[in-house]
């Protein structure tokens, strides 16, 4: 019997991007989901995109509309979820926002908003099932974070807080969670080509985006394909990419030396370039 087969997932972000490619590949593979999100147009598409994926017909997809800032909705979209379709077994956070701009050009509000989606919004959710995991005695939670949470980057300083702050959490979790028997997978893909690309691309920096590059761009359902697979093998870390993972080991064995150094010399090029422009 397939791994996955006539388990349930709930996918926070699931409408769009790598929540939504790993809720299909997830769906491939037999398991039941419930997708949610902010926009109830969107999750209906996301939905039917899901549907058509399903292994067997007793599978089933179900959307909620949520907004993982707003704890109150949190906990009570989690609390009718549970009971209409059951306790998951895998929670899965995607939902999440960001963007690349210099720091003295990012608001207290902008800066707020992103905690509020990205760290908060992870928090609330983790929150609202853990009594539910705890009473089923196990579970599995899944934290999107981004190689911007284990690498400091040029132009993210309002991104890479937050998703730094998923890490430590992450980390946090792993170990406290163990007495339930409940696990952790911390996800750090690099750049992914989802709809976030387009709305970041108005504001990120050019030395932002010379640096970016160092760690590769994938697919969703390259990231959807790790994550499962980290899922699979109770994995605590996982990142996705060739080039992402070899960025990551060059930075672990060097204390940062092979990754600042390189990125310094690519920021001072593209300032340059921007300036001969």
């Amino acid at each position: 019997m397939a791994y996955f087969s006539n388990k349930l997932a709930f996918i926070t972000g699931g409408s769009s991007g790598i929540g939504l490619a790993t809720a299909s590949l997830l769906a491939s593979q037999g398991c039941n989901l419930v997708l949610f999100a902010r926009g109830e147009k969107m999750l209906a598409e996301a939905c039917k995109a899901v549907q058509a994926r399903m292994d067997k017909t007793s599978q089933s997809v179900n959307a909620v509309s949520m907004d993982v800032a707003d704890n109150n909705d949190v906990q009570q979209k989690i609390k009718t979820a549970v009971e209409r379709f059951g306790t998951p077994d895998i929670l899965i956070n995607s939902a999440g926002v960001g963007s690349g701009n210099y720091f003295e050009n990012i608001s207290y509000e902008q800066f707020d908003r992103s905690m509020k989606i990205n760290v908060y919004g992870t928090r609330n959710t983790i929150s609202a099932i853990l009594p539910y995991m705890k009473q089923k005695g196990g579970g599995h939670v899944v934290n999107i974070s981004s190689m911007a949470g284990l690498i400091g980057m040029f132009g993210y300083s309002l991104y890479c807080t937050t998703k730094y702050a998923l890490v430590g959490f992450s980390e946090c979790l792993r170990s406290e969670l163990k007495r339930f028997n409940i696990k952790v997978t911390l996800v750090c893909p690099p750049e992914v080509k989802t709809p976030f690309l387009e709305e970041e691309a108005k504001t990120l920096p050019p030395e932002g985006r010379a640096v970016k590059n160092l760690a590769g761009l994938l697919k969703p359902e390259q990231a959807a394909r790790a994550i499962v697979r980290g899922i699979k093998r109770k994995k605590f870390l996982v990142v996705p990419g060739l080039a992402a993972k070899f960025l990551f080991f060059q930075h672990r064995v060097s204390n940062g030396f092979f990754t600042r150094m390189p990125s310094d010399l690519i920021v001072r090029f593209a300032a340059w370039r921007s300036k001969k422009r």
